[in-house]
């Protein structure tokens, strides 16, 4: 089978699916018990042009209201991390319910998602990445889309080796993304910073200019007085784990909790990988976040939860919801478990 028709068949199958509404009929025996939907970003659409990879992560407000009415038209609980722990440790039958999560600690998780989820008096919770409130992280990816959609050349030196990049085209403007992005990703923590100033500076993009769009600590420690808020840790600096050394893994891990704590007061119970897919996170890795102090951590591997995932609270699937498709019928497909039998091998229980 010809590496084309391979890459179509998820894509004919949702379509399959989605048609027929086989996924109802699924969802008896895939749905589980519920799900963690994990979420990043939520903004108004600008209707200016964007790069993929970076509009991918956010919804509009609007969309997330459909969310949460989709689920409680569906009799679903929302409910806290805290209650999701408790209700797999007691083992016992209850409606369905969905959590609410958000990475990154973005400034819209406090502007936007908050009088969200306030109005409707319902919980969320935010992984926060220390170094966002810290202001010293570097947003990179929305300082790279602004540069490949303002210019059509792109230009820089790596390691003495020069790089050019056509970015004239749409498409030429997401490849150009894409290489850059990988380039940056590639790049060595200690490295990172003097490559984003190599690559930025000649064309006047500042790191200082894309701070607003992170909360500030004021901001978190809002959030962690609103009791219908949850703070979990995601790390300090949101590195590739499988790239690092164990000591770095544990530091970034324990370090981002004990940092959350000293500057709301409050315990921090939940983790969420950075990135969460196998290519990131390892057994290693995993058992590293289950000896620091956490009740539970979540992936990013596609899958709902089920009873037996009390066993495996160090590496909780989630349902990702992206901003390609705000599409209630996919998400009803995600509910009843169809896409996550399908990215799974036909395997419901996803698991290190």
């Amino acid at each position: 089978m010809s590496s084309i028709i391979k890459s179509l068949l998820p894509k004919y199958f949702l379509a399959f699916f989605k048609y027929i509404k086989i996924h109802r009929i699924l969802y008896p025996f895939f749905g589980g018990c519920g799900v963690i939907l994990v979420l990043h970003r939520v903004l108004p659409a600008s209707g200016k042009p964007r790069i993929t990879a970076n509009s991918r992560i956010e919804i509009t407000p609007g969309f997330l209201e459909e969310l949460i009415l989709f689920f409680k038209n569906k009799n679903y609980d929302i409910i806290s991390l805290d209650e999701l722990h408790d209700r797999l440790e007691a083992d016992k039958k209850n409606k369905p319910f969905v959590c609410f999560t958000f990475d990154d600690g973005y400034a819209d998780a406090h502007e936007i998602v908050y009088p969200i989820f306030k109005k409707h008096q319902l919980p969320y919770a935010v992984y926060v990445t220390t170094c966002f409130p810290d202001k010293t992280a570097m947003p990179w990816w929305y300082m790279l889309e602004d540069l490949v959609l303002k210019h059509d050349l792109i230009t820089f030196t790596k390691r003495g080796e020069e790089h050019i990049y056509k970015a004239g085209s749409t498409e030429e403007k997401e490849a150009a993304f894409d290489n850059i992005r990988g380039l940056i990703l590639n790049t060595p923590f200690d490295e990172l910073e003097n490559f984003i100033k190599e690559v930025f500076s000649p064309y006047n993009i500042s790191i200082d200019d894309y701070n607003s769009q992170l909360m500030d600590w004021q901001q978190v420690n809002e959030l962690s007085n609103d009791p219908l808020v949850t703070l979990g840790a995601h790390t300090v600096n949101h590195l590739n784990l499988r790239r690092l050394p164990s000591e770095q893994v544990t530091k970034e891990i324990q370090l981002s909790k004990s940092i959350i704590e000293q500057k709301t007061g409050k315990p921090v119970s939940h983790f969420a990988y950075p990135f969460g897919s196998r290519v990131e996170v390892g057994s290693r890795d995993i058992a590293i976040a289950a000896n620091s102090g956490f009740k539970t951590m979540t992936t990013v591997r596609e899958g709902n939860i089920f009873p037996d995932h009390r066993h495996h609270l160090q590496c909780l699937p989630r349902v990702e919801i992206t901003g390609r498709h705000q599409d209630l019928t996919l998400i009803d497909m995600r509910r009843c478990g169809t896409i996550s039998l399908l990215r799974n091998g036909w395997r419901r229980l996803v698991t290190v």
